[in-house]
């Protein structure tokens, strides 16, 4: 039903997509490679472990749906979890941009990529999993992109 729910809303928001005119001030590529971009060096922010700097990227009002935890809801409870991850021994989350996507209004886009987390156990065991997210951004009025929704998916990573 989750994942029913997350592909609904995916669908929408990329039907959507196509919806609004094109502003002629606006250059569509630079806007997506710029996007492209902010995920990249969100990336690198967390695969650095800068739990502070990943924190900015998320929108005030935004939305993450990390496997097998309840939705965190607004930058705070996103960050709590981010924090409560880091915490687990042998926790890692890397992960690698893939495609940007973007709306033809220029403020709304989305990226995907895969990941790879790493957990360790209580005797020290460590064990990963991989698999795929989408990440749907909003574009500021300051021009800065910042993560409204984020979903993931355990899964082989050429899948």
């Amino acid at each position: 039903m989750q994942r029913t729910s997350h592909a609904l809303l995916l669908v929408i928001l990329v039907t959507g997509f196509g919806c609004s005119a094109e502003p002629s001030s606006l250059n569509l590529e630079a806007e997506r490679l710029a996007l492209l971009d902010t995920d990249r060096a969100w990336a690198a922010a967390a695969a650095e472990g800068d739990v502070e700097t990943v924190a900015t990227f998320w929108a005030e009002d935004a939305a993450n749906y990390f496997p097998g935890a309840p939705v965190a809801r607004g930058r705070d409870e996103i960050l709590a979890l981010v924090q409560r991850n880091r915490s687990r021994p042998g926790f890692s989350l890397t992960w690698t941009p893939n495609e940007a996507v973007l709306a033809r209004s220029g403020d709304l886009g989305y990226t995907s990529g895969t990941f790879r987390m790493q957990t360790g156990d209580a005797s020290g065991a460590v064990s990963a999993q991989t698999g795929h997210y989408v990440c749907i951004w909003k574009r500021l009025d300051n021009g800065l992109w910042k993560c409204a929704v984020e979903t993931s998916i355990f899964g082989p990573p050429d899948a």
